[in-house]
């Protein structure tokens, strides 16, 4: 797993689904510049299903990611803007699947205290909202 400061550029693209798509383009810069892009190979885990709840979510940049618990595959994330991670983060709760890199793939990790600030409330709503819908589930 590599990590590295996020590019400008890629607010641009976040911005045009999920959580960042209510930002105008000044705020969603600074939320990507708070965050980091991580980088996976092929088949590298980026949570692992029991861990102790993170410290940040992600948001797929490119790539696909293959969502699975010990039941089996749940889902396949390929969409840019997409959220990993929420569910631990928001309950506070320990992981509860694995999500793997099915390819290469970019993801924007945001840290939790990032949501927490007022400018980002709309971000961390979209990011809560996204725990409860069943439309990004693509087996």
């Amino acid at each position: 797993m590599n990590r590295r400061s996020a590019e400008p550029k890629l607010a641009e693209a976040l911005r045009e689904r999920g959580p960042l798509a209510t930002l105008d383009p000044v705020a969603a810069a600074k939320l990507v510049a708070l965050g980091s892009l991580v980088e996976l190979a092929p088949g590298e885990m980026l949570i692992r299903e029991g861990d102790a709840p993170g410290a940040e979510v992600y948001l797929l940049v490119e790539g696909v990611l293959v969502v699975q618990s010990t039941n089996g595959t749940l889902a396949r994330l390929s969409r840019p803007g997409d959220v990993i991670g929420e569910v631990a983060v928001l309950l506070s709760a320990k992981r509860t699947a694995s999500v793997v890199a099915d390819g290469a793939v970019k993801v924007l990790a945001i840290p939790t205290p990032v949501l927490k600030m007022p400018e980002f409330s709309a971000v961390a709503a979209g990011i809560s909202s996204a725990m409860l819908r069943d439309d990004w589930i693509q087996y």
